[in-house]
């Protein structure tokens, strides 16, 4: 389970440590931290707040999270921080061995966490609604403005944005259907990282998760045929995770 520390004492230390950003439960930092807390895994946490240079020169990485273990090189792709996971802490499973289940739980983690992927495709239209509204809706102008370029913005890709965000919305009530898991014996990776996905549509509410103000705000002004695509059951999922498997995300 997570302990967070301070950046000397994280920089000293060997085993696993984790770069995760803090007030901005961004769906990366609370899906990489999911995977270690629930194979409850010890580790040390590193709280990344905004304009944090030092802990950015310590990772060698703009962003978070950055997944560093003992003397390796530090991971920044889901995928990679995943692989890890499963190597250093192998139960329970959360990727099948058998090799059909396999794909299907990568294909739909991608579906979520790559890029033009279910949350980069939702940051695009947060981005958008921030710079056509004057940040009435979505993110501050300012905000997504230094944002754009990290996400590829320009306002073509809207439409396609919005149809991928509700296709693989679509997908996920699809494969959920009436179960409790998306895996076949217990949550595998897709549970985490669809639990902390629907978090950007329907976020906790503040007691649970508190977060820069401008950040709940983005979220909770997401565009409203976005958020009622959210199934019921969907939500329900989201709820419990959090409440037998996920730690809250990062406070401040």
């Amino acid at each position: 389970m997570p302990r967070f520390v301070e950046l000397d004492e994280a920089r000293a230390a060997r085993g696993l440590r984790l770069v995760v950003t803090a007030g901005i439960p961004s769906p990366w930092s609370e899906g990489a931290k999911g995977l270690f807390d629930i194979k409850r895994a010890d580790y040390l946490a590193v709280r990344l707040s905004p304009r944090d240079a030092t802990v950015r020169a310590w990772t060698g990485h703009h962003n978070a999270p950055i997944a560093l273990y003992d003397d390796e090189p530090p991971r920044g792709g889901w995928a990679e921080i995943l692989t890890l996971a499963e190597r250093i802490a192998p139960e329970p499973r959360l990727v099948p061995d058998e090799a059909a289940a396999r794909v299907e739980t990568q294909g739909l983690a991608h579906e979520i966490l790559a890029e033009n992927g279910l949350v980069w495709c939702a940051r695009l239209l947060l981005i958008h609604a921030g710079l056509v509204t004057a940040g009435q809706r979505g993110f501050s102008p300012g905000a997504a403005r230094y944002l754009a370029p990290k996400y590829g913005y320009a306002p073509e890709r809207v439409d396609g944005a919005r149809a991928r965000v509700l296709s693989v919305i679509a997908l996920l009530a699809d494969r959920l259907g009436g179960r409790r898991t998306f895996g076949t014996d217990g949550p595998n990776a897709v549970d985490i990282y669809a639990a902390v996905a629907v978090g950007v549509f329907h976020p906790l509410p503040e007691e649970l998760c508190p977060m820069l103000p401008a950040i709940r705000h983005a979220y909770e002004t997401t565009d409203a045929e976005l958020r009622a695509a959210i199934s019921p059951a969907l939500l329900a999922h989201r709820d419990r995770m959090y409440e037998r498997h996920l730690t809250l995300p990062v406070r401040l």
